[in-house]
């Protein structure tokens, strides 16, 4: 079986290339050698995904790996391996973080799943908001999914794998506990991991005598050693790291033993199960980026001037028919016993239909006298100088 990362077929010697990228060693023609499968994921939100994994084959002639120490931290982290060749040759395997200029991350803080077996080599990763790790084919109903936070498994196909703290002592991985000042072979200064297996005290529990019981230095067809956990090959593990990190870089690291379960091994061990190989491995990785702002057109009120029609009361002047009194002076000339012509005046009213517009007011017209030359005219005439006549007769006969 060859592991599928990311969609890319990897056989052992490549995984240290496409899966590390730092701290991978180089070993001399005819060493015996097997890599532990290991990646860094890192989420959207900072969460970290540790994937431990056995690649088939494992070279060396190993079936298993036998992992004795993980770290994780902020500050940065190693892994480091001392090869052997031959039978009795000393070995040494380790993750870590510095003593004391690192800090290991903080251990109610990290989970783990127990052993995953997938239905295939392929393992994929989802980085959007807390990641999603997939075992096997996404989609299948026998796809294992590993998420820090179960929100980002809603809905998926496959089974979802249960997370546990470090103390977990359900399954086939032992409790972990905090080893310090561990003196592995291939590092010059102290160092601190989490180891598992070993006898503990305290809250975080702290390895109570890491440097007996804590197996980083061995040898070649040495036995397997008793602390520690088995990842057989075509299995894997994760450990998730996620608080507060959306922020910061992360390192991960581990350290193990290949291990071989027959005679039929590299170095020549005849006495199974034992060591035939040693792999440290480290991975750092960059905060992941910020969000992008992405701008957003947003509709805007703007105030629009419209045309309102509004009743207003208007006054409007509208002609109208008014009957207006006009003086009309009538002469009537009626005889008299002495043949005398008598002027007399008769008012009459007569109605006249005159359009007058309100609210002017109307003056009286003009008395209409009669022009001297009309019939009217003449008549008045006479009879005034009829009367005039009359009144010099009387002044004459009075003297």
């Amino acid at each position: 079986m060859r592991f599928q990362i990311m969609g890319r077929d990897v056989g052992v010697k490549a995984i240290c290339a496409v899966l590390v990228g730092v701290s991978c060693v180089a070993f001399a023609a005819g060493t015996a050698q097997a890599q532990i499968g290991f990646q860094e994921f890192r989420a959207a939100d900072g969460t970290t995904y540790e994937v431990l994994a056995a690649p088939n084959p494992l070279g060396g002639g190993a079936e298993r790996i036998r992992i004795t120490t993980v770290a994780g931290s902020v500050a940065g982290g190693s892994g480091c391996t001392t090869p052997g060749n031959t039978s009795g040759d000393p070995v040494s395997a380790a993750g870590f973080v510095d003593s004391p200029s690192m800090q290991l991350y903080q251990y109610d803080l990290v989970r783990r799943t127990s052993i995953i077996v997938p239905a295939n080599a392929t393992m994929t990763f989802d980085g959007t908001f807390g990641g999603r790790v997939t075992f096997g084919t996404p989609g299948n109903a026998s796809a294992r999914l590993v998420c820090g936070a179960a929100f980002d498994c809603t809905g998926q196909a496959g089974v979802v794998e249960v997370l546990h703290p470090l103390d977990f002592a359900g399954d086939t991985v032992p409790p972990a506990c905090i080893a310090n000042d561990l003196d592995p072979d291939c590092v010059a200064n102290p160092v601190t991991s989490f180891a598992f297996g070993v006898a503990a005290t305290g809250s975080p529990p702290v390895c109570t005598n890491p440097d007996a019981t804590v197996t980083v230095n061995t040898t070649i067809c040495a036995a397997e050693p008793a602390d520690g956990f088995t990842i057989n090959t075509g299995q894997a593990i994760v450990f998730i790291y996620n608080h507060s990190l959306g922020g910061s870089g992360f390192t991960v690291d581990a350290g193990g033993f290949g291990i071989s379960t027959d005679d039929v091994n590299n170095p020549g061990c005849d006495d199974p199960p034992s060591v035939v190989s040693s792999s440290g491995r480290t991975d750092s990785q960059p905060a992941p980026p910020p969000p992008t702002e992405t701008p957003t057109n947003s509709p805007t009120t703007t105030p629009t001037a419209t045309n309102t029609a509004t009743n207003t009361a208007t006054p409007t002047f509208t002609a109208t028919n008014t009957f207006t009194p006009t003086a009309t002076q009538t002469f009537t000339q009626t005889p008299t016993p002495s043949n005398t012509a008598t002027a007399t005046f008769t008012r009459t009213n007569t109605p006249t239909l005159t359009p007058t517009p309100p609210p002017t007011n109307t003056r009286p017209p003009i008395p209409v006298v009669p022009s001297p030359t009309s019939p009217a005219g003449l008549v008045m005439i006479i009879g005034l100088g009829g009367g005039l006549l009359w009144a010099l007769r009387r002044m004459v006969g009075t003297k």
